[in-house]
Formats: structure tokens, C-alpha cells, sequence
């Protein structure tokens, strides 16, 4: 792989760059990798306000490094509406490599820019296409791409370039990016703020520039009350005279230099002649692309050509580019500047000179801007426009055109507002989602009962988004009960994410409780008992389980979590069935229409966590494994990463259950990235507590517990993580002996009996009701373990029952069922149940001086425990078997703890027969990341090949 070369400080030094060596060695030392963790490339944000120095500095760090192969880009603020058109800029050099990458990749890039059709663009496709792009490009020479003006990206661009820069690890790409401020984005990206010159260096600026003699005094002041910005430093030795500035005429009470700039540009342009004013604002209005439009716009207005020359003169326009501003600030005084029919009059200039076939969007949108009132057919090339957006993965741009559609429109305004927040949500901005729904419910007619249930879910939707449970439950059951009889399938869509809310949330005084959404659900029009989708069957069966009782559900959730896990399943959770009669693709909504959609991937977040609970509340494991691989298969296979990331912790919760604790950590570290890389809140830790527990990590545990009673039940109204934190403390407690405390936790979960937690506690609960002499407690849980075990007949339900039994049966039976707990547990994929029921047989021949029947079962628990780092109940199994006279092997420490969190899920894809393209695609980084990573490995490991890696890392614990 080709590293990045270093960059002399001798070469700095020649630089002549006054006041900025020191920022021009940081951002060298980020394109050389020298500051950036794990290896060359990486990404840097350079901050600071306008006129500060960063286009300066960004022009100067690409002739700093004659070694790479430079491309720059830079923000347009009227280019910030168009999905992707900044990218396409970036990667235009690039894509003759597009045949190369993965059809994924390849087809949601082609969409996004326009390319290929039928295909949606997904932002993180395209964010892994374009990062495979780059880092392919700088396989034979470095990268280094510039990016200026970042603020005014559109927001496609800007999400695709924030991935990228967080997934920079091994190539020899450096992304140096240049904003007014950090753009909410580009969190997790590292920052190089730029603030005003220093005085010594403030001085030496007006001094270079300045024609004549320089008063000390005068430099000082100037410098004071420009706060060292050098654009207005430099703008002030053209705007004061000789005389003042060498200090024999006395400088203006107020310098003419305000904070932004802005004004003191506008008063520039407006010393400029009419017909040359009209032109720039022309230009201001028209896309950098429209250099053509523009001069025939003008001529449409009666504009000559030699309009530009007073501008270019007065420093305005640049001399290279006759439609070029020197500076953004200019273009966007001049735009903003402008009186609003002055505004108008250019965009239906430009509107009337675009091609309508060539670039359909850039015309609606300048007619858009050019009605004042109400306007049918304008309002038609917006949905249009919203249509062609939406197929590029431009969900800002499809906002943009669906909101301004609406505003336009004489009917069909709430569709469109509908459409526009669904599209906003899709961009993760749920505020203004929140905005466009407000605009939709005013339009809301008393027949528009689709309408209203679609408005209902899509505002609970943006609650979601800032986790907020409060009142969904009951919103979403009123939209379903108004469809039930117009639309079954949406109905039940809608009971699906208010069952989800329900069951997950407590609640609160007057709110709907998860048996009384239960009720409702049963009592649906909209459920069918024919419904055989693996959906419909999650649904019925867990109303069933809160309603009725466990044993009836039994057979309806495994028949979801087989329908889930089957071949044919494919993805179709709905069992393929429109999404409704008339909701975002039948006419009566209109969806297609005005360009809407349902988001991509949004089922995949509470059927993942629905079907957890169902394979936890029927002891089915293999099922909930196969359900849950099949769903992260399809999140993965359709770039929805949401839904993605939550299977991902789902999986790695089977992974701690089956003691690999190793591929639970990398489960959860893999989400961990997809969240930081959608620059999504993680809530990882609140899902990780159980493999704290089991770790025996008892700080770190209870510090887990305490934030997720702070932050998910007391701010967030997730009671189910409260519930799974408590079963976690009472493993934890167990594993230390502190019977009481286990009790404690554990009875909370029985009795609030939440499907999966108020089943998988039971077993806890008899046996620290057991050991803490609480016969009461143990004697309850036992018979409602009798009962459900009855009912799902899985070998993990009848092991914990045997092991149950023994646990409170006298010596004469107790042996028989520890020993049918064994065999049935292991039998199942539950490897820690597995362990803890050979350490509490060994236990119990213990007591009874069966030294040799214990020491067995000891050192099988003990090295079970150990190989998957329970250390807690390694530590019981080491003292139970000194107790019988032998002591247990010290376990070595792992192989892998020298490795970092990347390099660690490298090596264990990679030790598991992952190729390394493979690789790639699902950790979303590069190919040559992945080299970089795997050499690494193989380094610190001391292996030379992928088979000896297997057989460093220990299998139980660390290959997934």
C-alpha cells in the first residue's frame, strides 16, 4: 500500500503565508498521517469565520504536497438543495473506476448521480461507494481532498463526506474540510479552529499590503477592530487612504469593517452600475453549472457581456472566471442583498432558459422562485422534481421541492407536507419533519382519516428519533383503529411500531398500557387470523401473550420466528403485500405522486426488537438467531443501516448468551461504528450490560445500570432496558453470591413480566430465592416456569426447569435433574446456562463428598467459564473444585488484548474465512483499510497467514 510521504519542515518554512505556518504544519501533519490514530489518511474540519484564512490555507496545504494527487470542491449555497451535487464534483475524476465496485455500491452511486434509474440511492451506499472510490484512486498515488465552504454543501454531500471521514483509516486518502463552524455532520471529525491573526503577525499582513508608511499605532488599532481577520485587514488598506493609514489623517470613529462582512461587501456592490448589479445577482441566483444559462439569461434581460467588467475591476468577480465570485461572502451579500422582485425577476430569467428535459429540478425550482401565490402547474414540476430526487437519494433536495410544492399547491397540500416530513425524517432531521407535519395537520379536512393516521405515525416517527416514548402508544392505536377498516395493512403497521413503544416504554399516569394496546390489537378489524406474514403472526402473538396468557402465544411466535428465519422468507416481513390501498403509492394518497416513500428499513427496527422478545419469551434460540440473521441480512443488503444496527445488537446479545463473548464485543463495537458513522446517538451500553454482567465486570456494570436508569428510563421512558439492566445485576449478584441482592433485581422482573425479560428471569429468581431462603419467592417463579416450559418444550425452556427442580428437589431427585438440565442445555446454543447448571450440579456433589462426580462437573464449568471470560463464575468454579482437592489451570491472558477495536473485528472476520472485499462491506471502511488492519495483525500476533491467525485467537471466545 502506498504510504504518504512526510512534508520537510525546510519546505514549510518557505511557505509565505504570513501568521498561519503553525495551522499549515497541523493540517501537513494530518495529510501525512502523522497525527492521525491508526495510520496514514484521515480526515481534519479547518473552522473559522469568513475572511479568517481557510480557502488561504487549503490553496497552500495542496502546494505543500506536490506528492499527492490533489482535488478540490467547494460549497455553493444555491447548489445546497440539489441531493449530491457536491460529491459528484468530488468524485467526477473517479468515476471511470465505478464499474470496479461491488453492484450495491455501484447501483446506489449510479442513482444518486443520476446515472442508472429504478434504483434509490442510499446515503451510506454511497457513502461506502465513495470512500471504495477514493481509496482505489490512491492505491497507485496519496489523495488529498480539499473541500471549502462546507456549511454550504448540500446535506447529502455533506453526510456522505462526514462518513467518509470517520471510516479514513488505513488508505491514503487525506480529507481536509473548511466551514464557517462544525456543521452538525461532521461530529467525531477532528478540528483545527483558525481564529485572528496575532498582532505581530496582524501588523506584518497591513504591512505587506500597504503601499506607503504603516503608523505602529494605527496597525494596532486596525488589527484591535478587526480581530486580526485577514480578509478584513486586507480590505481595509484598499479602503483607507495613504494618509490614514500612515497616521497624518485621522482614521473614522467606527472602521468600516462589520463582524460578518457582509455589509461592507454589499456596500461595494452597490456603488456598481444597475445592469452590472443585475448580473451579479444573476450569477448569484444560477448554479456554478449554469455558466450558459447565466449569459443567456442575461441576454433576456437585456444584459450585455461587459456588464462583468466593473465587477471583475472592483475585485468582485475573479479575472480567471468572468462568473466566478473572488470571495463566497460576495455572492451571498449580493443574493441576499437584493429586494425580493429583484430576486424574482432572475430565477424566471433562468427558469425560462433551462432546458426542461437536461435539468428538470434546477428549472422547477427557479420557477418555484419566481411565483409569488398560489400555482398548480409550478406546483406539479415540484413533485415531479421531488420524484427525480428521491429516486437519487436526495431526501433534502425532496424536502425542499415537497415542502415548496405544498406551499404552492391549491389542493393536495397535506400529501405533499406529509411527503416532505417523511423526507425530512429520512434525512434525520426530525425538527423539521416536526415543522412540515404542523403545516399538514392545519390543512386536515374531518374525512381525511387516511391522511390523519399517515400524519399520526410520521409525528411519532420524530419522536423516535429523540427517543421520546411518552404517548406513542395511544397516538399510534387511534391512527390504526381510524384505518382498520380502509386499510388492513397499514393498520397493522401502525399496531406494529405502537406494540413495539408499548411493551418497550412504562408509560405513566393515563397512559395506554401494553395490555390494554394488547386488547385493542386482538379486537382489530385490521388482524386477520389468516394473516400468515412473519409480521402478522409477531403481532398476534405477542397481543396474545399480554392479553391471554403465555401458553396460547407459544405457537403463534414460534411460527413468527420460523416464518422469519426461513429460506423464504426474503426479506418480506409483510409477506410482500402493498403497503396499503392508497398510502405513498396508491392514488388516493398520492405517495408516488408527490414523490414520497416509506423509509427505507424503518420496519426493521421494531420487528428486530419484537422478535428478541418473542425468542426470549419462548426459549427459542435457534429461532431468534435465524430470525435475527435473516433481518440484519436484509437491513444489510438494503442499506438500511438503522435497522441494521439494531439487529447488530440483537445479535450480539445471542452471542453473549452462547459465551462468545469475544464476537459480542465486536457485535457491539460494529454498531457502535455504524451509529458514529451515521452520527447517530449510540445506545449500545444500555444492550452491552449483559455482557458486563457475565464478564463479572462489577464496576462497570452497576456504572452501566445507573446510566440506564438516569438516561433511558428516567429521561427516556425505555422501562425495558430498566428491566434488562435489573436481570442483568441479579446474573451479576449470582455470580458473586449475594443472594438477597439477586432476589431484589430479579423479582422487580417477574413481576412487571414484560414478554422476554419476565420469562428469561424465572430461572433467576428460584435460584436466588433458593440460596437466599426465600422458598416463597423460588415456589411462584417454578410454577410459572412449569407452566411456560410446558408450553414451548425447547431444551433451553426444559433445562432451566430441571435445573429448577434439582434446585428444590430433596437428594433423591435432585440428581436426576441436574443431570437432564446437562444434557438439555447442552443441546442448545445457550452455552452460559449451559456451564452454570454443570457448576451447580458440581456444587450440590460437593456438599454431598462426591469428590470425583463434582471435581467433573467443576472443571468442565470451570474451563467453560473461563474460555468465555466469565470470571465471576470461573472464580465459584476454581474454589468449588480447590474444594475437592485440585486446582484449576491459571488461564493465560488472550491473544488478542493487544490489539485495538478494529483491528480485533478485522481478525476475527478475517480468521472466520471473510474475504477482505467482504470485509470491507460490512464494517464499512475500504479494502485497504483492511489490508492495513490485517497487517497489523499479523504483526502483533506473529502469524504469516490466515490460517495460522484461526489458530492464535482462541475459537469459543473470539470467532464469531
Amino acid at each position: 500500500m502506498t504510504e504518504h510521504l512526510p512534508v520537510s519542515a525546510r519546505a514549510l518554512r518557505r511557505v509565505p503565508l504570513v501568521g498561519r505556518h503553525e495551522e499549515l504544519r497541523v493540517l501537513a501533519g494530518h495529510v501525512t498521517g502523522a497525527q492521525v490514530q491508526d495510520g496514514p489518511g484521515g480526515a481534519v474540519l479547518l473552522t473559522g469565520e469568513p475572511g479568517i484564512g481557510k480557502t488561504r490555507l487549503l490553496d497552500r496545504l495542496a502546494g505543500t504536497c506536490p506528492e499527492h494527487r490533489v482535488v478540490q470542491i467547494a460549497g455553493v449555497r444555491s447548489e445546497a438543495r440539489f441531493g449530491f451535487a457536491a460529491l459528484h464534483g468530488l468524485l467526477r475524476p473517479f468515476l471511470d473506476g465505478l464499474d470496479t465496485l461491488p453492484p450495491p455500491q455501484r447501483e446506489a452511486l449510479g442513482a444518486a448521480f443520476g446515472l442508472v434509474s429504478g434504483t434509490v440511492a442510499d446515503r451510506y451506499l454511497v457513502g461506502l461507494a465513495a470512500l471504495t472510490l477514493l481509496a482505489g484512486a490512491a492505491t497507485a498515488r496519496p489523495l488529498l481532498a480539499l473541500v471549502d465552504d462546507v456549511q454550504w454543501l448540500d446535506p447529502e454531500s455533506a453526510d456522505v463526506l462526514a462518513f467518509v471521514g470517520r471510516c479514513l483509516h488505513g488508505d491514503a486518502v487525506a480529507l481536509v474540510l473548511a466551514g464557517r463552524d462544525r456543521p452538525g455532520p461532521f461530529d467525531g471529525i477532528p478540528v483545527l479552529s483558525l481564529t485572528g491573526l496575532p498582532p505581530a503577525d496582524a501588523r506584518d499582513l497591513l504591512a505587506a499590503n500597504s503601499a506607503g508608511r504603516l503608523d505602529p499605532a494605527v496597525a494596532d488599532r486596525i488589527a484591535a477592530e478587526t480581530g486580526g481577520n485577514p480578509l478584513a485587514l486586507l480590505r481595509l488598506t484598499r479602503t483607507l487612504t495613504a494618509e490614514q493609514l500612515s497616521g497624518t489623517a485621522p482614521l473614522p470613529p467606527a472602521l468600516p469593517v462589520p463582524g460578518p462582512l457582509r455589509a461592507h461587501f454589499l456596500r461595494r456592490v452597490r456603488a456598481l452600475p444597475a445592469e452590472t448589479r443585475t448580473l451579479l445577482l444573476l450569477m448569484a441566483a444560477a448554479a456554478p453549472q449554469e455558466s450558459a444559462e447565466r449569459w443567456r439569461a442575461a441576454g433576456c434581460l437585456g444584459i450585455p457581456a461587459h456588464a462583468a467588467d466593473p465587477a471583475t475591476a472592483a475585485g468582485i468577480l475573479t479575472r480567471e472566471h468572468a462568473t466566478g465570485f473572488r470571495h463566497p461572502v460576495f455572492r451571498s451579500a449580493v443574493y441576499w442583498g437584493a429586494e425580493a422582485a429583484d430576486r424574482r425577476l432572475v430565477h424566471a430569467a433562468l427558469a425560462a432558459v433551462t432546458d426542461p428535459v437536461r435539468a428538470p429540478d434546477r428549472r422547477a425550482w427557479h420557477r418555484a422562485e419566481a411565483t409569488v401565490g398560489l400555482d398548480a402547474e409550478v406546483a406539479g414540476e415540484l413533485e415531479a422534481a421531488a420524484r427525480h430526487a428521491r429516486a437519487g437519494g436526495g431526501p433534502a433536495a425532496q424536502a425542499a421541492f415537497l415542502f415548496r410544492a405544498a406551499e404552492l399547491s391549491p389542493t393536495d397540500r397535506v400529501p405533499r407536507f406529509l411527503a416532505a416530513a417523511r423526507a425530512h425524517l429520512a434525512l434525520g432531521n426530525p425538527a423539521s419533519a416536526q415543522a412540515a407535519l404542523d403545516r399538514a395537520e392545519t390543512e386536515l379536512g374531518p374525512g381525511d382519516a387516511l391522511l390523519r393516521a399517515r400524519v399520526r405515525q410520521t409525528r411519532t416517527r420524530a419522536d423516535l428519533y429523540s427517543a421520546r416514548l411518552t404517548g406513542i402508544p395511544a397516538r399510534l392505536l387511534d391512527a390504526a383503529r381510524s384505518v382498520a377498516e380502509s386499510d388492513a395493512p397499514l393498520a397493522r403497521r401502525l399496531l406494529i411500531e405502537g406494540l413495539a413503544a408499548a411493551v418497550v416504554g412504562h408509560g405513566g399516569p393515563g397512559a395506554t398500557t401494553p395490555y390494554e394496546f394488547a386488547a385493542a390489537v386482538l379486537a382489530s378489524p385490521a388482524l386477520r387470523p389468516t394473516d400468515s406474514a412473519p409480521a402478522d403472526l409477531l403481532l398476534r402473538g405477542l397481543a396474545t401473550r399480554l392479553h391471554d396468557d403465555h401458553p396460547s402465544a407459544v405457537p403463534l411466535l414460534k411460527r413468527a420466528l420460523q416464518a422469519f428465519g426461513s429460506e423464504e422468507f426474503g426479506g418480506e416481513p409483510y409477506g410482500g403485500e402493498p403497503f396499503g390501498d392508497g398510502a405513498f403509492g396508491g392514488e388516493e394518497f398520492g405517495g408516488e405522486e408527490f414523490g414520497g416513500e416509506e423509509e427505507p428499513g424503518w420496519d426493521g427496527v421494531p420487528l428486530a426488537v419484537l422478535a428478541l422478545f418473542a425468542a426470549e419469551d419462548v426459549w427459542d434460540d435457534a429461532g431468534g438467531r435465524a430470525a435475527c440473521s435473516r433481518l440484519a441480512g436484509h437491513a444489510r443488503d438494503t442499506g438500511a443501516l438503522g435497522a441494521l444496527q439494531t439487529a447488530l445488537m440483537v445479535q450480539a446479545l445471542w452471542d453473549v448468551r452462547a459465551g462468545r463473548f469475544g464476537s459480542a464485543r465486536s457485535g457491539f463495537e460494529e454498531a457502535a461504528e455504524l451509529a458514529a458513522a451515521m452520527d447517530l446517538p449510540p445506545h449500545g451500553a444500555a444492550q452491552q450490560i449483559e455482557l458486563l454482567a457475565w464478564s463479572g465486570r462489577e464496576a462497570e456494570t452497576r456504572a452501566a445500570a445507573a446510566g440506564i436508569a438516569e438516561v433511558w428510563v428516567r429521561q427516556h421512558g425505555n422501562d425495558d432496558f430498566g428491566d434488562r439492566a435489573r436481570a442483568c445485576l441479579a446474573v451479576l449478584e449470582t455470580s458473586l453470591g449475594r443472594y438477597p441482592q439477586a432476589l431484589a433485581c430479579a423479582r422487580v422482573v417477574m413481576e412487571k413480566d414484560r414478554p422476554g425479560t419476565g420469562t428469561r428471569v424465572l430461572h433467576e429468581v428460584v435460584e436466588a430465592g433458593v440460596r437466599s431462603g426465600d422458598h416463597r419467592a423460588a415456589k411462584q417463579a417454578l410454577a410459572r416456569l412449569e407452566e411456560r416450559a410446558a408450553a414451548s418444550g425447547t431444551p433451553w425452556a426444559k433445562g432451566l426447569l430441571a435445573r429448577c427442580r434439582a434446585l428444590m428437589a430433596d437428594d433423591e431427585h435432585a440428581e436426576a435433574y441436574y443431570a437432564e438440565s446437562v444434557e438439555l442445555l447442552g443441546r442448545t446454543g445457550i452455552v452460559t446456562e449451559a456451564a452454570r447448571s454443570r457448576l451447580l450440579y458440581g456444587e450440590w456433589l460437593r456438599r454431598r463428598k462426591r469428590r470425583d462426580r463434582a471435581r467433573d462437573q467443576l472443571r468442565t464449568a470451570h474451563r467453560m467459564f473461563a474460555g468465555m471470560g466469565a470470571v465471576a463464575f470461573a472464580e465459584r468454579a476454581r474454589a468449588g473444585l480447590a474444594a475437592t482437592g485440585e486446582q484449576a489451570r491459571t488461564r493465560t491472558e488472550p491473544a488478542d488484548r493487544a490489539l485495538t477495536r478494529r483491528e480485533r473485528e478485522v481478525a476475527r472476520l478475517a480468521a472466520g474465512g471473510v474475504m477482505n472485499a467482504d470485509i470491507a462491506v460490512r464494517l464499512f471502511i475500504s479494502v485497504s483499510t483492511v489490508e492495513y488492519h490485517l497487517g497489523k495483525v499479523f504483526r502483533k500476533l506473529g502469524v504469516t497467514s490466515r490460517r495460522h491467525l484461526t489458530s492464535v485467537l482462541d475459537a469459543e471466545a473470539r470467532l464469531p
